[in-house]
């Protein structure tokens, strides 16, 4: 089936699915339930700034490149802020557990214990909570003003579209709740089996004193041996990260914006801040007919995405992650053929001038104009972007190899593909 029939095919037939996830999602584009399509998310979060949590527990996480939370007391538990900065640098996360630990955190305790943990750890923003023993406070305006969501312990696993981020769920670990590995694993497939998010509380680690449900330190790391040989099925990332992702895939919108024979351009979009949602995406879509995954690129705003080619319900397809909001999205083939098919009535916005190839940035209306040069066997062998601060993006080819090449230039919204010959 021609590639441009098949889109419009399946935008046609996309009304008449029903996908909570991807509602507002152009087919055959897909938003991935959790990060890579796996199929359960896992967070793995810690309480009460016990010594073993900076120590030999951070040292089992980093070994295998996963990332937990700290849920932190601001002042009555003698946060150590050294290791805890550390723990940050390390691309863990740094939340709030109150300032107290009272038997229910004050609601004006919220930005007091944000504000500290901003201060000492610098750069974390600090946008998650733990409840001190579990309780919500009866007052949550200042919660909510400042957390985009809190964590309860109710002992049960976390639906991938939450109905209140405040009460987010977790399952008790340590000699109170489960502490063996086969537990731990257990849990994690029931997660899976559920597409759930599966988030565990724990206090102290190892041998570090902690007076409540420490967790064994050696049944822990037989967890993440199990989490690391199985990265296809389970996520491991911080609390905050996953309740960002569903924030956004819940939100999230995405519209073909060009479709031709040798690029589609896509817009991702969410109704979210910015400023805290920035977490990518993963996105998907069949591979289109004639594709090959050594010829694919995928960028957004002109800068490179990371991007893979897996098989999703028996079929190959195109899996890459981008962030909402962060600009168009181009997904582009190498190859001549399909470039050849579409080109610009307006070639007086790309001129070769004196070896210089001379781009007149008033054609374009985006805010970054991406150029990729193509050699006449359909190969990209350079690629550049610039922002539309100029009226005329200047190209040096005087040292270029290829005499004859295709110059692709495009916004997102409007492309220009231009044959030129170096004299």
């Amino acid at each position: 089936m021609n590639r441009t029939r098949f889109f419009a095919l399946a935008l046609l037939l996309s009304s008449a699915v029903t996908n909570a996830v991807t509602a507002a999602v152009a087919a055959p584009f897909k938003i991935c339930i959790w990060e890579n399509n796996c199929q359960a998310a896992i967070s793995h979060t810690f309480d009460d700034n016990t010594a073993g949590q900076t120590g030999a527990g951070q040292e089992a996480f980093d070994a295998k490149g996963f990332k937990m939370t700290l849920f932190t007391v601001t002042e009555s538990m003698n946060p150590n802020w050294t290791k805890l900065k550390g723990a940050f640098a390390r691309g863990h996360e740094i939340a709030s557990h109150s300032v107290s630990h009272s038997g229910t955190m004050p609601d004006d305790e919220c930005p007091t214990s944000q504000n500290t943990i901003r201060k000492e750890v610098p750069g974390e923003k600090c946008i998650t909570v733990a409840y001190p023993n579990c309780n919500i406070p009866y007052q949550q305006t200042k919660l909510k003003s400042c957390y985009i969501a809190g964590r309860v312990c109710d002992g049960q696993i976390v639906n991938k579209s939450p109905s209140d981020f405040y009460r987010i769920g977790a399952i008790m670990a340590g000699n109170a709740g489960t502490n063996t590995t086969s537990g731990f694993n257990s849990k994690a497939d029931e997660a899976a089996s559920r597409n759930g998010w599966l988030v565990w509380c724990h206090h102290g680690v190892g041998n570090d004193r902690h007076g409540y449900s420490n967790t064994n330190l050696d049944e822990l790391k037989g967890n993440l041996d199990y989490l690391d040989k199985n990265r296809n099925r389970f996520w491991t990332a911080t609390f905050g990260d996953v309740a960002r992702y569903i924030k956004e895939r819940d939100a999230a919108s995405l519209s073909v914006q060009e479709n031709t024979d040798a690029s589609i351009t896509v817009q991702l979009t969410d109704n979210l801040p910015d400023s805290i949602y920035n977490y990518p995406l993963s996105i998907y879509l069949p591979l289109p007919e004639g594709w090959t995954e050594d010829k694919i690129k995928v960028t957004q705003d002109g800068k490179n995405l990371n991007d893979t080619v897996l098989t999703i319900d028996s079929k190959k397809s195109l899996m890459f992650k981008a962030i909402p909001d962060g600009g168009a999205i181009t997904l582009e083939i190498a190859t001549m053929t399909r470039i050849n098919a579409k080109t610009s009535a307006a070639s007086n916005s790309v001129v070769l001038k004196n070896s210089t190839l001379l781009i007149d940035m008033s054609s374009f209306s985006g805010s970054t104009v991406a150029v990729s040069l193509f050699d006449l066997n359909g190969n990209l062998f350079a690629r550049y972007s610039a922002n539309k601060s100029a009226s005329t993006m200047s190209i040096p080819l005087s040292k270029l190899s290829n005499s004859i090449f295709v110059a692709k230039v495009t916004d997102g919204k409007t492309s220009v593909v231009s044959r030129c010959m170096l004299q």
